[in-house]
């Protein structure tokens, strides 16, 4: 399921999601990769492979005939990492650089997302805001979020339909517990190459 959050609050009205446009996704090969006589196949790791370089996991995928994966929370990043809106832009923009991510969840004292900023929303915002202001005076206070159990297709849909690049991932309290990006899709393809999104 996705929703909106505006300020802390789930809005009423979710994002559309048309079944037809979108279909499941499945895997479209069944095929195993050709290999020599007598050549064994090398057993992996794949417990993390969405935070590894993009050429270890393409060497993995070779092995790789079939995957089903269906939700949100077999790919999200964890743990989320976010900061709090009383935190200043420099804070958060240092947070960002140390981490090496682009986009950082906002929360409440009480750990509830309120909002949503980007790597560029502070850098196209800090020509007109003092950096020792709080972030919440440029932060985004309606976020797309996704709940555990939400499938791929879904997400898939919602960041094309959207134009966003990431949904963060909240539980029951509307806390953040992952994050997923349209990295992380790509590279779950590149993984499962024979993994269609679109049937």
């Amino acid at each position: 399921m996705f929703f909106w959050i505006h300020d802390g609050r789930i809005l009423p009205n979710p994002p559309p999601t048309y079944a037809d446009r979108v279909h499941k996704i499945h895997p479209g090969g069944k095929s195993a990769p050709i290999t020599g006589e007598g050549e064994e196949t090398k057993s992996t790791n794949t417990a993390s492979f969405l935070h590894r370089s993009p050429s270890d996991v393409y060497e993995e995928s070779a092995g790789q005939t079939e995957k089903t994966v269906y939700f949100l929370h077999e790919i999200m990043s964890t743990p989320a990492l976010m900061q709090k809106s009383t935190e200043t832009i420099e804070t958060c923009l240092d947070f960002m650089l140390e981490k090496q991510i682009r986009h950082l969840p906002i929360t409440n004292e009480s750990g509830i997302l309120v909002g949503f900023v980007s790597d560029r929303d502070i850098l196209e915002k800090s020509k007109s805001y003092e950096r020792d202001w709080p972030v919440s005076d440029i932060m985004i206070k309606r976020v797309l979020v996704g709940s555990p159990g939400s499938e791929i297709r879904g997400v898939t849909q919602v960041l094309l339909e959207e134009r966003i690049g990431c949904i963060p991932v909240v539980n029951d309290d509307n806390q953040p517990i992952g994050m997923v990006t349209r990295s992380d899709l790509l590279r779950l393809l590149l993984k499962y190459p024979n993994l269609n999104i679109i049937a």
